[in-house]
């Protein structure tokens, strides 16, 4: 509870840090049952897009649920040239023009 200034009252802290309002909670709570229940629509409607505006949708919905990964910045002493090939580690065939 408040004072009439404004400011908590002694001995109240209010809420803890992270602890979301109860509005927030309420909101995304019906949110997501939302989602849940329109599941098949939404997968009706995503494939009825175009492929590049499947995959827009997709990567700014994605930004809701998967975290952003920050660059990093790697230093060498010396320098070096490290090739990494990620098509034989995940099993693709190469194209003509990689062989």
């Amino acid at each position: 509870m408040r004072n009439s200034d404004g400011t908590f009252a002694e001995g109240n802290t209010g809420r803890k840090a992270g602890t979301p309002n109860k509005a927030t909670k309420d909101i995304r709570d019906a949110f997501t049952l939302l989602i849940e229940n329109n599941l098949s629509k939404l997968q009706e409607d995503l494939n009825g897009l175009e492929p590049k505006q499947r995959v827009k949708l997709l990567l700014d919905m994605a930004q809701f649920v998967v975290p952003k990964m920050k660059s990093v910045d790697l230093k060498a002493d010396k320098a070096e040239t490290i090739t990494i090939d990620f098509n034989e580690s995940v099993g693709w065939e190469k194209t003509e023009d990689e062989n």
